[in-house]
């Protein structure tokens, strides 16, 4: 972990940083995507892991019952029938 605050969350966060951001110990964050219960990491390089804030904000909304903000309902995922007006 840094030894300074930084001045923004960054977009991409290493294990410890992603376990912080989710509420619980490293050791638990791992054996969790370990397990397949936690979303897989993006691989910057073969030996750097990540896990982008996004996928974990989607992760903890599904975890508490939620729709993630980039899960509501699109227009354009209609059949293209229902997104004509007037039809």
């Amino acid at each position: 972990m840094p030894d300074a605050p930084l001045p923004f969350t960054p977009r991409a966060l290493r294990a410890e940083l992603a376990a912080l951001y989710c509420g619980m110990s490293e050791s638990a964050w791992l054996a969790l995507v370990k397990g397949g219960g936690a979303p897989p990491p993006v691989r910057l390089t073969p030996r750097i892991p990540v896990w982008l804030r996004e996928d974990l904000d989607a992760w903890l909304d599904a975890r508490a019952g939620r729709a993630a903000a980039s899960m509501a309902a699109n227009p354009w995922d209609a059949p293209p029938d229902a997104r004509r007006p007037g039809r």
